[in-house]
């Protein structure tokens, strides 16, 4: 298994398949324009992170409890969006406008 950051350069660009070679990955010329493609398609909708993110440390780890960590990270998440919500109601109850959650 190979991760983005293994195969991207400083410019956060995709390496030449020369340069994976010299770095002892092996593909064949059709993988490598997969992979391309999905990177080009990535970077520009969402952007690549060359670092790994707390959810990619824990499914990549190898705990025994993985399940447990994943559930408290979903769990951080949800509160601090409730958290951000809880703000938005009052903000809006204080300068009496209704606000949409969903946008």
């Amino acid at each position: 298994t190979v991760i983005y950051s293994e195969i991207m350069n400083e410019e956060s660009e995709l390496k030449t398949m020369q340069a994976l070679t010299k770095q002892g990955i092996y593909m064949k010329w059709f993988a490598y324009f997969q992979i391309q493609s999905r990177f080009d398609k990535d970077s520009k909708a969402e952007g690549v992170y060359d670092k790994p993110t707390e959810l990619d440390k824990i499914l990549m780890g190898t705990d025994e409890k993985v399940i447990k960590k994943l559930y408290g990270h979903l769990l951080e998440i949800k509160l601090e969006e409730e958290q951000v919500k809880e703000t938005m109601i009052a903000w809006g109850k204080n300068f009496g406008h209704g606000i949409d959650l969903e946008k």
